[in-house]
């Protein structure tokens, strides 16, 4: 089904090009039928101040690019075949992890799976491409809190914040938004990009958001002592405690702690519960531990400072690599998406 609905951005463009393969797709007939596709459409948008109007659209991929402070920026929207523009549709937003892009998550994970399911939009957004000078090599990377110490002072840094902003506005002016259900999740240095940029920056347009692999630099000090005003937003971590690339990366010696009192009182992973809990206004010191699987030790912070009723989920997995699970992957059984899904349903904006 395609949008009619014109929209003006807050960061607003004018179309250069709209086209799917070799043929130019056409907005609907009168009597409201869509031109038949062949292909996945395509978006160029560059920076202007005109009136836009919704994107042409597909059921199913439909890859777009845009221009935002004179950078080209891809991503994917993935249309459920049951959307319907009468009905509030959810939206998720799925960030890549390091030398990923948008379609690398789109092709691995079931998010579009999950789509079709349940009825949801999902956008899977492409970072930027940067010369890393510790790994003396070119890598995708988003702008998380640190990527100046990879990149060197002289990099010229990309606001991935204001990207996503602009994907938002577009989709709300495209599709049926359900406003109180638009969702950000993320996979390593994406997830560090949703935990240390968006969380903090664009709580004000996400309900909840969720990470794998991801979310051990909310322990460090100097970002614990820098964080702004806390907010009350619900979040789900997934770590494994054989993550080659977090001990790697922080210089944690594998395995990581998996019984409940050693992780709390772990100098990097007990750092971290106590400043996610307390950015999000839950009390540090009160939460439970469960352990629905033996492979797994899940702490629950859900005891509100300020009378909300959001929650912080950490869920430390015995034996699992660095991976955003599918279900398939070891442990089998940990669908992240699975659990992701129902941990947003739970938490809608307030």
């Amino acid at each position: 089904m395609f949008a009619r609905t014109s929209y003006k951005l807050i960061v607003v463009f004018s179309i250069i090009a709209l086209t799917t393969g070799g043929c130019r797709l056409t907005r609907p007939s009168a009597d409201g039928e869509p031109p038949a596709l062949t292909s996945r459409p395509t978006l160029e948008v560059t920076d202007s101040s005109v009136e836009i109007e919704a994107l042409i659209f597909q059921t199913g991929r439909n890859d777009y690019t845009i221009t935002v402070d004179d950078t080209p920026r891809e991503f994917i929207i993935y249309v459920p075949a049951n959307y319907d523009a009468s009905q509030p549709t959810p939206v998720v937003f799925m960030y890549h992890g390091t030398n990923g892009t948008g379609a690398t998550v789109f092709e691995n994970t079931n998010w579009a799976k999950k789509a079709d399911e349940v009825t949801t939009i999902v956008v899977f957004p492409s970072s930027w491409r940067y010369y890393l000078i510790t790994e003396n090599d070119d890598a995708t990377k988003w702008n998380d809190v640190g990527l100046e110490r990879l990149t060197g002072p002289d990099a010229e840094l990309k606001d991935d914040v204001k990207f996503t902003r602009v994907m938002l506005d577009l989709v709300r002016a495209t599709f049926n938004v359900d406003e109180k259900r638009i969702f950000a999740t993320g996979f390593s240095n994406g997830g560090g990009f949703v935990s240390t940029r968006l969380m903090i920056e664009m709580a004000d347009e996400f309900a909840a958001f969720s990470t794998s692999g991801s979310g051990t630099k909310l322990s460090e000090p100097g970002f614990a002592a820098n964080m702004p005003p806390s907010v009350s937003r619900s979040y789900y971590s997934i770590l494994g405690t054989q993550d080659d690339v977090i001990s790697a990366g922080q210089g944690v010696p594998l395995p990581f702690p998996f019984d409940a009192d050693e992780i709390v009182s772990h100098e990097m992973f007990g750092a971290m519960l106590r400043n996610t809990a307390s950015y999000l206004n839950l009390d540090p010191t009160q939460y439970e531990v469960l352990h629905p699987r033996e492979d797994y030790t899940v702490f629950l912070y859900n005891q509100s400072l300020i009378g909300e009723d959001n929650e912080y989920i950490f869920q430390m997995v015995k034996g699992m690599f660095h991976i955003y699970p599918d279900g398939e992957t070891i442990p089998r059984g940990l669908d992240a998406v699975e659990v992701f899904w129902e941990f947003f349903t739970r938490h809608p904006m307030r």
